[in-house]
């Protein structure tokens, strides 16, 4: 049509001159090819030149017989059309390698003839592309999720407990084993290293899981309270008492657990009655003649030095045996340093629920955490992300927004610990010497976030010098 009908045509019902149309077509994305009822090409746009290699003033006036003899294009589409008289739809390949999908419209006259045939050609090259490297980053996906539940597997997480590090791993293995048993389990560690959670989770992977788990904080009851707390009174015990009496968690914990949550604040006069229950699985409540017995697990939790307690006259050595059958010790968040992050995370997820926020930690601020010594351990990482996720109106968090405590340790090391002087060999270069103080930290650090936060450097930088000198050793 390009110098023919078309083009002498006066195009009524609008101002669109043929050069306005012919600009319009020429930019269309999608090949416009049209044929006459004798299979003569009348029109196609320039996107022809992308699939064929040809202009349009070298396809106008050929059959598309001629184009698929050539070899431009496959299969023919027209042969098609002609012979039903409606639309079809198919897909094509070029002598350029292109993949169209092609649909070609008839246009019939009065007599039911085909006058033209319009066909609409879309590259899908690219689509195939993008589908393919689909599938590939679908296939990975699968693989990354594989390989993170396996991680999963190995890795104990359970109640805000995150276990990356190898001394936390060691800890939940041995309470996973003494589960299945009803030793009694003494749990040694700072305050806030999360003994009340360890505890939960021995209960709830033993066979008592069912029955009840009773705690009681032995140093948050007064004195002369905590007897009955824990072994209840009889009618009468005392002014005061209840009518009828009061049942003692001790007696509630039948079946179950009882958890003595730090034991080292138990009076001296009251431990003689703990030794019985521990022995004997017997008590005798306060005000009572008559002992009772009860079938229970007892796990203790305390941050103190029951030794040194022993040893100052302050607790029973024959309670601490009994007690100290397993001992569980429980370290300090500056001591495995690798799970800060993981924490960090979690219970930034928590909060982000809870508050219906998005916060996210800068690189920068999980830097100055990670040097952090957090003297309250896991219970104070828990409560400044609360704090954070509350406080903050920005969406990400930054080193200003922590309190002045912890950016006033920036410049501190890990766990406040004071590194041994690091001794370079003579004659290397700056380069060198860098390289050789971060090796030679990662041996006494053990940790690529250590190295960085220790060197202020990118743990991408540590970890990829540590990964290099680790292939060259292995080599």
């Amino acid at each position: 049509m390009a110098g023919g009908k078309l083009e002498q045509q006066n195009l009524q019902g609008n101002n669109l001159s043929w050069d306005d149309l012919k600009k319009i077509l020429d930019n269309s994305f999608d090949e416009i090819f049209v044929v006459d009822g004798k299979g003569m090409v009348v029109y196609v746009n320039e996107a022809c030149e992308r699939h064929y290699g040809l202009k349009p003033s070298d396809v106008i006036g050929k059959t598309v017989h001629y184009l698929v003899n050539e070899g431009y294009y496959s299969p023919a589409l027209a042969p098609v059309v002609f012979r039903e008289k409606k639309t079809v739809t198919l897909e094509q390949v070029t002598n350029f390698g292109k993949k169209l999908v092609v649909t070609a419209v008839p246009i019939l006259n009065n007599q039911g003839e085909i006058e033209f045939v319009v066909m609409n050609s879309r590259d899908i090259t690219h689509l195939e592309q993008l589908k393919h490297d689909l599938d590939e980053t679908r296939k990975l996906v699968e693989k990354y999720k594989q390989e993170v539940h396996e991680l999963r597997q190995k890795e104990i997480s359970f109640d805000g407990y995150i276990a990356h590090s190898k001394k936390m791993r060691a800890c939940l293995q041995i309470a996973q084993r003494v589960a299945a048993v009803d030793s009694t389990v003494l749990i040694l560690g700072e305050s806030g290293t999360g003994k009340n959670v360890l505890a939960k989770f021995i209960h709830n992977h033993s066979t008592r899981k069912d029955g009840p788990f009773m705690s009681i904080n032995c140093a948050a009851i007064p004195e002369q309270l905590l007897e009955s707390e824990l072994f209840g009174y009889c009618r009468g015990a005392f002014t005061g008492a209840e009518k009828s009496g009061k049942v003692g968690l001790v007696e509630l914990a039948d079946g179950g657990t009882l958890f003595l949550d730090e034991i080292g604040e138990v009076p001296l006069k009251l431990q003689a009655k703990l030794l019985e229950l521990v022995q004997d699985n017997s008590f005798l409540p306060v005000g009572g003649k008559e002992h009772k017995k009860v079938n229970i697990r007892i796990l203790a939790a305390t941050n103190r030095n029951l030794l040194k307690l022993v040893e100052e006259k302050s607790f029973r050595e024959d309670l601490y045996y009994r007690l100290n059958v397993i001992e569980i010790a429980l370290p300090p968040l500056r001591e495995r340093t690798e799970d800060i992050i993981p924490l960090l995370c979690y219970f930034l997820d928590r909060y982000n629920a809870k508050y219906k926020v998005s916060h996210q930690f800068s690189q920068k601020c999980l830097d100055m955490l990670v040097r952090y010594s957090w003297p309250g351990n896991v219970r104070e990482v828990e409560h400044l992300v609360e704090r954070l996720v509350v406080t903050v109106p920005e969406t990400k968090i930054l080193p200003e927004h922590l309190p002045e405590n912890i950016r006033a340790m920036q410049d501190s090391q890990p766990g406040g610990q004071s590194l041994p002087p690091i001794i370079f060999t003579d004659g290397v270069s700056i380069k060198e010497k860098e390289k050789e103080l971060i090796i030679q930290l990662y041996r006494q650090l053990g940790s690529s976030y250590k190295v960085a936060a220790a060197l202020n450097i990118s743990q991408s930088k540590a970890t990829r010098v540590i990964r290099k000198h680790l292939n060259r050793a292995s080599k």
